[in-house]
């Protein structure tokens, strides 16, 4: 949707159109880039990036415009929905996909759905890759300072992306006053080698230039020392050279525009004061008119603004027209915008206080009769104070839990002036007004107000139904502050009601199943409870519940270690779950979890498989995707697919993790993602990222259970840090704090052992030695199908006894089900104890099996490690041994890489590459991100012509 904007008033720009032109001769060639244009109010941004439009059009670029308005600040999505409007792709319902999400019916409650904010927006970015995919896309967002927080999020994703999309980004925004959240975006567009784009004042040049131009002649001395009182803002010159005309105080005397003597002595107008006097020049009938379309903010439809005069949009028309041809009202696509902020805040600031609540009000109730999102209702209702009538109470209870979903930043200051005014106290209505006024500051991440506002309505409510909400509410702000003595309160109080709804009896019994776990350890009281659960929901038909029950049965036997049942469990949920989006929360937790106790079992394999369908459904049903990412780095570190598992890892930070909130403690947390790429770092000898992930994972960690869960990575990255530094003493008091378990604690220790064996025998601490193989051995036991922890076992005891069979069998293992690190490991160790029993040729054997593996991995520290262990014996590598990986060009991409460059070769966008290789569009775009860094070169076009060059490389033979 482009502005209306005269090409002829675009004066004194030229450096800057021709910058801004050249960039569109890049993003033709394939050259995305992002833009912050920025300048003071009426210096001329709009006009600059309309122009830009025309000349991106007419290069054959697709082009897409809005404009924020500080008037719709709260309405999710509304920037970027507002200008892909006119250019998704013929036939695509995506956008239409984004309507419903944002503005349909909610669910049963708020509570069991994923947040459709974050669902809509990885539609809209997937719709901006498909469109790009088709052609170059130049997008604008005007007046970025008043976009929605949703909206400023996509944008930041999207700059993200332009070094590997033909996507053009131009932002216009104000330099002051500027909220916290864009000054952030600013901030992330310009460090990702954005451009800032500075629109200052017009030369005396083309101040006098513009003047000619309004006038029709040059202009005179004394003209152009009024005109000097704009500063050189066009907006403000254009208005005072518009009242002086207006006046006739211009005449032009000797081919030169000039005013009286006179004139020049007078005080110019200010740019309110000019805009003010145009906007009091036109007349009454045309004056009301706008000022009832200034109640829409900006941007206003004609059919919303005849609903409210209460009559034909045919009879507004000429009215609209003498508007437009004064200057205050353009063509906005579907619908048209006052031309300046000044504009509406003169006509809003005319209508006296009063007649502006009513006028609210009214126009409140007739979008909502006309059908209107509740959105558009709510904004008309916060847009000035009120006291609630009956009719506001009525919409507001009725609309409260959907809006409430879709976008609880309207909704919580909406319900806290209820609450605030006390309406309708004592009444079934009042609760509802403050259930969702918890439920909506809950969503909105603040918990204490959410448990205030909880606790208040249980102090007197009637409905079982908003008492059961309250509570679970309660119990989940407990929980995730890691109160779960108060969570289990609140949780138990709730089951022994009797009034308590039998769907919610369901859902509370498991969360006391996930409850009793983590208090006291009861493995038997966690399962009997999480039965129950099973049972009360099954029979109430409760397909949230049912799968909750099934999650913390997971959790449960997980603990026990029955992996097989665990399995069971999850497969049985995600059938329970299906495809519906009320449960994508508990299907990414899922899926994540699935995919590690397939690990448990050393089914990497069907690890590997499931992760990439549950990432693909993810992206396809907007689930959250940072688990499973979370999730794929886990099984690619062991699988030392090392490139990929920082894909997965940088994916979940180019966005941020935006984790389960379905009152799982035991998803993966942020701390998994610093405990792994800080492990890998230090694996590879990249001391500075390894410092970096390790304090930032350091920060998170307390002493809860669901920490203790979920740090034996970070323990283990520390420990190889301290060993780097020749602290191994340090290393191994690390490492032994894995055999301090806790009762009902569900991460093994096994995984960590060999290495706590191995530094102990160094260390001659023996007991320590001694005490590692006993836990392993015990988890080994606990198992019911003997899988991983077996062979840990025996590469345990292995090293304790110094007998190098054991090591080569878990060895070949490891290789045969695609443990990569854990069969070099296994192969280091078999060489040294080879070594000891000089079986040299085999324990050269051993090495350079073991090196080779590490060096696919770009494992520098443990090939250093390995040739320091071996030369006591006469044991080097030499100079054929295995070359270090590549840092750059074609030779350092890894295979995922090299599969994605040849795709991106064949033209394939992101979502269709990542559709072949049953991947997310997220992690392609972090892909192609790394191999745009590896091989040194700007766009997808150069990629394929790099893919090019290599597949015509003829093979060695």
């Amino acid at each position: 949707m482009e502005p209306h904007t005269a090409q002829a008033t675009l004066v004194g720009r030229e450096a800057e159109s021709a910058q801004l032109g050249g960039l569109i001769q890049d993003v033709s060639a394939g050259l995305g880039r992002a833009v912050w244009v920025e300048g003071d109010p009426g210096i001329g941004k709009t006009s600059l990036v309309t122009s830009v439009l025309q000349q991106a059009a007419g290069s054959g670029c697709r082009t897409a415009w809005a404009a924020a308005d500080e008037f719709q600040l709260l309405s999710p999505l509304r920037v970027l929905t507002d200008g892909l409007s006119g250019c998704a792709q013929a036939g695509d319902g995506r956008l239409e996909q984004i309507s419903r999400l944002l503005r349909g019916v909610s669910g049963p409650t708020a509570l069991d759905d994923t947040d459709p904010v974050h669902r809509a927006t990885e539609q809209l970015l997937t719709t901006v890759d498909e469109v790009c995919g088709a052609g170059p896309l130049v997008l604008v967002a005007d007046d970025i300072q008043w976009a929605d927080e949703a909206s400023l999020i996509a944008w930041r994703r999207l700059a993200q992306s332009v070094e590997q999309l033909p996507l053009l980004l131009i932002a216009a925004c104000r330099p002051v006053p500027q909220r916290e959240a864009v000054r952030r975006l600013r901030q992330s567009v310009l460090a990702r080698d954005g451009i800032r784009l500075p629109v200052g004042p017009l030369s005396q040049g083309a101040v006098h230039t513009l003047v000619t131009r309004l006038t029709g002649a040059p202009p005179g001395p004394r003209l152009q020392r009024l005109a000097s009182h704009a500063a050189g803002n066009p907006l403000y010159l254009r208005e005072l050279v518009d009242s002086l005309l207006h006046d006739g105080a211009v005449a032009v005397v000797g081919g030169q525009a000039e005013v009286s003597a006179e004139q020049a002595q007078k005080t110019p107008l200010s740019l309110s004061q000019a805009i003010r006097r145009r906007v009091e020049l036109l007349p009454g009938p045309l004056l009301d008119l706008l000022g009832a379309a200034a109640l829409f903010g900006r941007e206003f439809t004609v059919t919303d603004l005849a609903a409210v005069m209460d009559t034909s949009p045919t009879t507004l028309l000429t009215g609209l027209r003498q508007a437009a041809a004064a200057g205050l009202v353009d063509a906005y696509g579907i619908s048209l915008r006052l031309s300046h902020p000044l504009v509406r805040q003169i006509l809003f600031d005319r209508l006296p206080p009063t007649l502006r609540v009513a006028l609210h009000r009214q126009a409140a109730q007739v979008l909502a009769e006309s059908g209107a999102a509740p959105d558009s209702v709510a904004e008309q209702l916060l847009a000035v104070p009120w006291a609630a009538d009956g009719w506001t109470q009525e919409w507001v209870a009725t609309h409260a839990d959907a809006l409430t979903r879709q976008s609880p930043r309207l909704a919580a200051p909406l319900l806290a002036r209820l609450v605030n005014q006390r309406t309708a106290v004592g009444t079934a209505r009042h609760e509802v007004f403050v259930s969702t006024l918890a439920t909506a500051l809950f969503r909105l991440g603040q918990p204490q107000e959410a448990e205030r506002h909880a606790w208040n309505l249980l102090t007197h409510s009637q409905d079982a139904q908003r008492a059961a909400e309250m509570r679970w509410i309660l119990a989940r702000v407990f929980s995730g502050t890691n109160r779960s003595s108060q969570a289990y309160s609140v949780t138990v109080q709730a089951l022994r009601r009797t009034d308590l709804p039998a769907r919610w009896r369901g859902r509370f019994q498991a969360l006391s199943a996930l409850l009793e776990r983590e208090r006291t350890g009861d493995l038997e009281r966690a399962r009997l409870a999480a039965h129950d659960a099973l049972t009360t929901a099954e029979r109430t038909g409760d397909r949230f519940g049912t799968g909750y029950a099934l999650c913390a049965l997971w959790v449960v036997d997980s603990t026990r270690r029955d992996h097989p049942q665990a399995l069971a469990h999850l497969d049985r949920a995600l059938t329970v779950f299906g495809e519906e989006p009320q449960f994508g929360d508990l299907r990414s937790w899922a899926w994540g979890n699935r995919a590690l106790t397939l690990h448990s079992l050393d089914r990497l394999a069907d690890a590997q498989a499931g992760l990439g369908e549950a990432l693909a459904r993810a992206e396809r049903n907007g689930d959250p995707e940072s688990p499973l990412h979370i999730a794929a780095a886990v099984h690619h570190f062991w699988t030392g697919s090392w490139d990929d598992a920082q894909v997965c890892l940088d994916s979940v930070t180019a966005q941020g993790p935006q984790l389960p909130s379905c009152g799982l403690n035991e998803c993966l947390p942020t701390v998994v993602l610093h405990g792994v790429a800080a492990l890998i770092a230090s694996h590879r000898d990249d001391r500075e990222s390894a410092r970096r992930h390790l304090e930032a994972g350091t920060e998170l960690l307390t002493d809860a259970l669901p920490d203790r869960d979920s740090r034996d990575f970070l323990v283990a990255a520390q420990a190889l840090e301290a060993e780097r530094n020749g602290s191994a003493d340090q290393a191994l008091d690390l490492l032994e704090t894995m055999l301090d378990r806790h009762p009902g604690q569900l991460n093994p220790a096994h995984p960590w052992l060999p290495s706590l064996v191995r530094l102990a025998l160094e260390r001659e601490r023996g007991a320590v030695a001694q005490a590692a193989l006993a836990a392993c051995e015990a988890e080994d036991a606990a198992e019911v199908l003997p899988a991983r922890a077996a062979w840990a076992a025996a590469h345990c005891r292995a090293l304790v006894d110094g007998n190098p069979e054991p090591c080569l069998a878990a060895a070949a293992h490891y290789a045969a089900v695609g443990r990569t690190l854990e069969h070099a490991q296994c192969l280091e160790d078999a060489a040294v104890l080879l070594a000891r029993d000089s079986r040299q040729p085999k324990a050269r054997t051993a090495l350079a099996e073991a090196a080779e593996a590490y060096t696919r991995m770009g494992a520098e520290w443990d090939l250093r490690r390995a040739d320091t262990r071996l030369r006591p014996y006469g044991i080097r590598r030499g100079v054929r041994g295995p070359r270090a990986r590549a840092a750059f060009g074609w030779s350092a991409l890894s295979p995922t890489e090299l599969q994605v460059a040849r795709l991106v070769a064949e033209g394939k966008s992101n979502p269709q590459v990542a559709a072949e290789l049953f991947l997310s569009r997220r992690t392609i775009q972090t892909h192609v991100s790394h191999i745009l860094r590896k091989l040194g070169v700007r766009s997808r076009v150069e990629i394929a012509t790099e893919a090019l060059r290599h597949a015509q490389k003829p093979s060695a033979v």
